[in-house]
């Protein structure tokens, strides 16, 4: 990936340190990181619209176990949290339906949508850029640090991963809190969502991926979350069991352990009774349609509760 920088910090004036901008005039650094960053994987990104997220009523002990996480109530010593599962287990409606909340709630920080049918994130090139985009809005404060590194070095897109993750992410967000003290406050945001890493088109990429964020969280301490969802493929596994792992991170499988029969019932008991209900034909419909025995059949067969792509 190659960002045009030319002319993007022409006439960037630079403020004593402490002095913090009020508004969100583009500034030439900022235009650097737009260009930069993929506005599609943002977990609103109108390309991403009418996207997976949880049927109401369903995953609410997964989605427990993790808001539990995120705030502090649970697997406290761990930084990541890793969500698992196959193919079609509902990761991504997990993680957007999160993602929701945690805007809501104000404590999401950023989030990254990876998918291998969209150039603008299907590799790593724009995660961290992305990220730091969003960390402009979500913590205002660090704003001028994160351009005051891209004026330092108008090339850090052209970085490593780790470069980009320190210089963009971790040492502003580290002189915000020098100034104001912004982690002591256990409310403000601090989460960031990371899905569909599997769908990061080179595995190398996604276990380097892996390695930086726990490497670099581990030596400065700052009290980032990573929720990061995929599927369990091999090299990620490895990756995640590795020993430097072992003292950072929770796991969350999806299985069986969470009783997905109950969810998906109730999701196909509120389908069929929408269709009974608006269908143009419902009247050719009988009261005890679907039958005891087919409904029983589709909860075996482990549907996604959720609209969530069979890639997911």
């Amino acid at each position: 990936m190659f960002i045009n920088v030319e002319g993007c910090l022409s006439g960037a004036v630079s403020q004593p340190l402490g002095i913090f901008p009020t508004d969100f005039a583009i500034h030439p650094a900022f235009e650097c990181l737009q260009k930069a960053s993929a506005s599609s994987a943002f977990h609103n990104s109108k390309e991403r619209f009418d996207p997976p997220k949880c049927h109401p009523n369903t995953r609410l002990a997964v989605l427990e176990r993790i808001m539990a996480w995120i705030l502090r109530q649970e697997d406290w010593h761990a930084y990541i949290m890793w969500l698992y599962g196959g193919a079609g287990t509902g990761k991504s409606a997990i993680a957007q339906s999160i993602a929701e909340w945690a805007d809501a709630e104000m404590r999401l920080v950023s989030s990254f949508f990876f998918s291998r049918s969209d150039p603008s994130r299907n590799d790593g090139d724009k995660l961290m850029a992305t990220i730091a985009h969003q960390i402009c809005r979500n913590v205002p404060g660090a704003r001028y640090f994160i351009e005051a590194a891209i004026n330092e070095d108008p090339l850090i897109f052209e970085c490593s991963l780790q470069s980009q993750l320190t210089s963009l992410i971790i040492e502003p967000l580290r002189q915000h809190q020098i100034h104001t003290g912004y982690f002591s406050d256990p409310a403000n945001p601090r989460l960031v969502i990371i899905d569909g890493l599997d769908e990061c088109r080179d595995p190398d990429v996604q276990c380097n991926i892996l390695d930086v964020i726990s490497n670099v969280l581990g030596q400065n301490q700052l009290p980032l979350l990573f929720l990061i969802a995929s599927r369990p493929e091999q090299h990620i596994s490895s990756t995640i069991n590795s020993r430097k792992f072992t003292q950072s991170h929770a796991r969350l499988a999806l299985n069986d352990t969470f009783h997905p029969d109950e969810d998906i019932r109730r999701f196909l008991q509120d389908s069929f009774d929408e269709i009974k209900e608006t269908h143009s034909l419902k009247a050719y419909l009988a009261p005890t349609w679907p039958s005891l025995d087919a409904m029983e059949t589709l909860v075996k067969s482990h549907l996604v509760i959720s609209s969530t792509p069979p890639s997911s």
